[in-house]
């Protein structure tokens, strides 16, 4: 609406205030709630010993990837969204927002259920859920992209599902992140942000100007995001079968 009505400038002036608008939320809304006698003094070698601490255990490494590089599979459609719906789709502008409503709408519905199954299914189980229903629509996506022509009615709602099966499982992956280290858990969330954010910028630089103009291209290079991270997340189980419950 910005986009249509202003000019595209006005989109990046509207999105420094909206960071304004949320740094001033922090500091003014979120105090420290770690207590004091847990807090540790910034030291850069103590600094550097955590990270080389996660960054050389192979279990964090694999969690991140498991959590990380899936995301991709949705992130790469986020970053196309100009040549997918509106050379593909054939969309207008003002209609991309549908593509955003029913991918956020993936990712709040996958999240909701994932806190509702929380302590009634093994964090394993709840993860291989995650990925069976990535699995299965990226597949879907495939095949249907292969045989039809991409139509707005049909092509974004592989998207929403894989997005909910992220959703479902990326929350317990995480928590498995954190509780490696309990005495470095914002360092362990932090460093996995940086593996996921990585991938992303990856995408964003080299793979999506590669395959943004071919619907069947996007859903390929989607489900081989989606494959690192249950490759990833199958290695884990087979190394330490302990991990998951």
């Amino acid at each position: 609406m910005i986009a249509e009505y202003l000019d595209w400038h006005s989109i990046f002036w509207f999105l420094v205030g909206v960071g304004v608008v949320l740094w001033l939320a922090n500091w003014r809304l979120l105090p420290e709630t770690l207590h004091v006698q847990d807090r540790q003094p910034f030291q850069v070698r103590n600094l550097m010993r955590g990270y080389w601490q996660l960054l050389t255990d192979a279990r964090f490494l694999l969690l991140a990837l498991a959590s990380g590089v899936p995301f991709n599979g949705l992130f790469l459609y986020v970053l196309s969204a100009p040549a997918f719906l509106g050379d593909i789709l054939q969309l207008r502008p003002t209609q991309f927002f549908w593509f955003f409503v029913l991918s956020i709408g993936g990712i709040m519905a996958g999240s909701w259920l994932s806190g509702r199954m929380a302590g009634k299914v093994k964090p394993k189980n709840q993860i291989m859920q995650g990925f069976r229903i990535m699995l299965g629509v990226s597949a879907i996506n495939v095949v249907a992209n292969a045989v039809l022509t991409p139509n707005a009615w049909w092509s974004l709602w592989p998207v929403t599902v894989f997005a909910f099966g992220w959703a479902l499982m990326v929350p317990v992956v995480t928590l498995l992140v954190l509780d490696l280290y309990p005495a470095r858990r914002g360092m362990a969330s932090s460093l996995q942000a940086v593996v996921g954010s990585t991938a992303n910028g990856i995408v964003a630089g080299v793979v999506a100007p590669l395959v943004m103009h071919s619907a069947l291209g996007l859903a390929i290079m989607s489900t081989a995001f989606m494959a690192v991270g249950l490759l990833a997340w199958l290695w884990l189980r087979r190394r330490w079968p302990g991990i998951g419950g």
